[in-house]
């Protein structure tokens, strides 16, 4: 796997902050590929040619949560653009539940015939920096007009995963909250996609990495501070999630994760 794109999370306008958790861009320097690691959302995104002044278009790409890596083959100058939804927020945008995009992407007429709206989002540009004010402006426009709304209970109960790293099991989050294990998985799935299970098991994925990455400890120590029963439970959670050994983590892109 070679990482060939930088990446990079830009400033959040605040009108779109309930909805958007972060906006990105990113350029390839060469042909390669990229690894897409799993997160637990959804993204919109724009891809361009990024040697073009003017853009003369883009395609229009909506990814689905997924529960392991995949691979985007990419070229030099390839462009993208994107807004990374907040869980409990992407029915509001586009119309349609997360888990009708499960672990799938729609890339170009299927994203558009999903949702007709997305096409205006391909029309030519003067620069990325336009597409990205595009994107933003869509976002804040669909949710404000949607009859959709984020539950309330919905991103506390996210939030609870989120700060536990994804070691609470769906029955304490359950309790924490005075709801029953139905109503917090019928909640999870509607707002992200995944099972409580599945989006609990991508936080603490993160959660391991970040510990072995940015706090550089042993795999053993972030193993037991990740929450996995031992350093060969994570490995394997890691190899399967993410393709790769924790004794040889490559130069992926570790995403913002919001609650």
């Amino acid at each position: 796997m070679t990482l060939s794109a930088r990446y990079s999370e830009l400033g959040l306008a605040a009108d779109v902050s309930d909805e958007v958790e972060a906006v990105w861009t990113s350029v390839s320097d060469r042909a390669g590929s990229y690894r897409v690691l799993p997160d637990g959302r959804c993204d919109i995104i724009l891809r361009f040619d990024a040697g073009q002044k003017p853009i003369n278009s883009a395609t229009v790409v909506v990814t689905g949560p997924v529960t392991r890596f995949y691979d985007v083959a990419i070229e030099p100058g390839m462009g993208f653009a994107g807004v990374r939804i907040r869980p409990g927020c992407f029915e509001s945008v586009l119309g349609f539940e997360p888990t009708d995009l499960a672990n799938a992407n729609l890339i170009g007429p299927d994203a558009v015939s999903a949702c007709p709206g997305l096409e205006a989002l391909c029309a030519p540009a003067r620069d990325q920096t336009e597409l990205v004010a595009r994107l933003t402006a869509f976002v804040g426009q669909r949710a404000t007009a949607s009859r959709f709304r984020p539950a309330p209970l919905a991103r506390s109960v996210i939030s609870a995963f989120h700060a536990s790293g994804g070691r609470l099991r769906i029955r304490e989050v359950a309790e924490m909250h005075g709801l029953s294990d139905r109503t917090v998985q019928r909640l999870v799935v509607k707002a992200t996609g995944l099972t409580p299970k599945a989006f609990a098991a991508v936080l603490q994925f993160h959660r391991a990495l970040r510990l072995l990455r940015d706090h550089r400890l042993s795999p053993a120590a972030a193993a037991l501070e990740a929450g996995f029963s031992d350093q060969a439970h994570m490995s394997r959670v890691i190899r399967r999630m993410g393709g790769f050994s924790p004794a040889r983590l490559p130069d992926v892109t570790l995403v913002s994760l919001l609650d």
